[in-house]
């Protein structure tokens, strides 16, 4: 896939704010960090759910498309890929019994979205988009939980005010909710939409996207979390 610096999301954008050496690692560079169990874990989830949301059935069905989507990168030993193996298919199935008691009229799955913004585009897909009363939608996405979510973190979520964005300018949508459902939990931690930071959200996306282009590398960000320390020619954690 050719590059494209006009073109974001916001896995790019958080990755330039995370890091700009990271975001050239992986979107200039074309290069990939490593699959860890936890990030394999998470990918392989999250497809099963996709497709369950898109040819629903029964846990059977669930726990098929679980089979299908597994990933098998990243695990030190077959036993270690074995007891991540189980650890999602329990996650999915109290993700089942959740579904079955708290119903949903589940509108998108995995809907993609793609919106002009001055001289940009900024694409996203959305984990789910569920039907509420009064025309409005609540957006979903779906977090495995590995670290503790709340209020403040739903609404605090760059990643959940572009894609509401996303909704309102790409598929005329109007959210009246946005959410992250914790799937270890299983939890939905769901809050009103409230648009007044749209503004904001804007002006990063801006800063951030001309920063990008001027491929400004000024600063770096924390080493020792990075998921490229080991490969990346500017890191100072190469041995941890």
């Amino acid at each position: 896939m050719i590059f494209d610096p006009f073109e974001l999301n916001y896995s790019k954008i958080r990755a330039y704010l995370d890091c700009p050496f990271l975001y050239r690692f992986i979107y200039v560079e074309r290069k990939f960090s490593p699959q860890t169990p936890y990030s394999s874990l998470g990918l392989s989830v999250h497809r099963a759910l996709a497709g369950f949301h898109a040819r629903p059935g029964d846990l059977g069905d669930l726990l098929a498309y679980y089979e299908d989507a597994w990933l098998h990168q990243g695990y030190a030993t077959p036993q270690e890929s074995m007891e991540f193996y189980n650890r999602g298919a329990q996650v999915l199935e109290n993700w089942w019994l959740h579904f079955q008691g708290n119903p949903a009229q589940v509108m998108y799955s995995e809907k993609h979205f793609e919106f002009p913004f001055e001289k940009w585009r900024v694409k996203g897909t959305i984990d789910r988009v569920d039907r509420m009363p009064g025309g409005l939608v609540e957006l979903i996405d779906y977090k495995m939980g590995f670290e503790d979510k709340n209020n403040w973190d739903v609404a605090g979520s760059l990643q959940l005010s572009i894609y509401a964005i996303g909704l309102a300018r790409a598929l005329k949508l109007k959210v009246g909710a946005i959410a992250y459902f914790v799937l270890t939990k299983p939890e939905k931690i769901s809050i009103p939409y409230d648009p007044a930071p749209e503004a904001a959200t804007l002006d990063l996306i801006r800063a951030t996207g001309d920063k990008m282009l001027a491929m400004d590398m000024s600063r770096k960000g924390k080493c020792e979390r990075c998921s490229i320390r080991k490969l990346c020619g500017e890191s100072e954690s190469k041995e941890n």
